[in-house]
């Protein structure tokens, strides 16, 4: 299942969610972000999964100008 423009590290990418011979993962086509997902998941969970992971990526960001060197 494709879902478009739902990468949370590219915002823009097509998430595929897909399986092979390793089991389940959700891959961005754009940028190539991957993460491997537990068999037999949803898509409302893909999409919940989507959201945090694109608020984790957004909360890697220093507390302030002066901690980046």
């Amino acid at each position: 299942m494709l879902y478009f423009k739902s990468c949370p590290k590219c915002i823009t990418g097509t998430v595929e969610h897909n399986h092979d011979s390793h089991g389940a993962y959700a891959q961005c086509l754009n940028c190539g972000f991957m993460r491997d997902l537990s068999d037999g998941i949803s898509g409302t969970e893909l999409n919940g999964l989507l959201a945090a992971w694109r608020n984790d990526l957004l909360a890697v960001e220093p507390e302030s100008a002066d901690a980046v060197a």
